[in-house]
């Protein structure tokens, strides 16, 4: 335990005293001396009495000592339990200073990193011809598209019955809002997404790779190098939206497809059965 220099002080000079009182006692007509203690003239038990006489005294020192030293500690440091909350003072090499100084750049960095994304990103969306404002907006929703797909997945976890018409709808938002550009399909203009797909380096035409012979797209004279437009009026920029449409249409139907023709500058509307179409992007 180190002590302060005054209880310090104190406590050697109370030590001092004590030897001398502890001295004086021994030499005192009530102290024993200690050649008879161990007198042949003594009996045993008269022996052992003496000496619990004198542990006692001991004792009785030794607990005023103690008592002595805490009120002396308390009167000169009235506060010692406020050492956990005071200001420690470290030299700048200190290892502590290093670590947190090395933890405020590491963050730093990352909100630097963070923020020259968004602006790359607000930079494409505007060069592919949104306004700065929409180029804003549309950041700032991927952000919170993210969040509540997480809220959507939460709620799915916890709930009870996951056969329920609550749980199919739930894992239909949770498709939906996995991918941003599902959702900004549905809330964009048609041109305003289309810049989107073009800032972020999708298609945004669907030409025909390949064709299945004997495949419904085939049978309609459908060839390699032909644009998908729309399909059941619904626009169609990549395979994705396709499979998405076809899927919707209950079988038996027949369902208007816009077309263009390679190397034609104009589209025209051609009718197909419901279901896979037999085509590649």
């Amino acid at each position: 335990m180190n002590l302060p220099k005054p209880v310090a002080a104190t406590l050697a000079v109370t030590l001092v005293l004590t030897g001398a009182a502890l001295t004086r006692w021994a030499q005192s007509d009530d102290a024993l001396p200690a050649v008879t203690l161990f007198s042949a003239k003594n009996t045993l038990e008269s022996r052992i009495q003496q000496l619990e006489t004198t542990l006692d005294e001991t004792l009785k020192i030794q607990s005023q000592l103690l008592e002595l030293v805490n009120e002396l500690s308390n009167r000169l440091d009235p506060n010692p339990g406020d050492a956990e909350t005071r200001t420690v003072s470290v030299a700048p090499g200190d290892p502590a200073v290093q670590h947190d100084s090395a933890g405020r750049q590491q963050a730093e960095e990352h909100e630097r990193r963070f923020q020259r994304m968004r602006e790359h990103q607000i930079r494409r969306l505007t060069d592919a011809g949104l306004t700065p404002e929409r180029a804003q907006y549309i950041v700032d929703r991927q952000e919170r598209i993210q969040y509540e797909q997480m809220q959507l997945t939460y709620q799915f976890r916890f709930l009870n019955d996951k056969t329920s018409q609550q749980a199919r709808e739930l894992q239909q938002k949770i498709h939906t809002y996995s991918n941003p550009r599902r959702v900004f399909e549905q809330e964009l203009s048609t041109r305003e997404y289309e810049q989107y797909l073009s800032a972020m380096g999708s298609n945004t035409e669907l030409h025909i790779g390949d064709l299945l012979e004997a495949a419904p797209a085939y049978e309609a004279g459908l060839r390699r190098g032909d644009k998908i437009i729309r399909y059941n009026n619904q626009r169609v920029f990549h395979m994705g939206d396709l499979r998405t449409q076809v899927y919707q249409v209950e079988p038996g139907k027949n369902v208007a497809v816009e077309i263009q023709r390679q190397g034609s500058s104009g589209s025209e509307i051609i009718y197909l059965p419901s279901g896979p179409l037999g085509i590649r992007g």
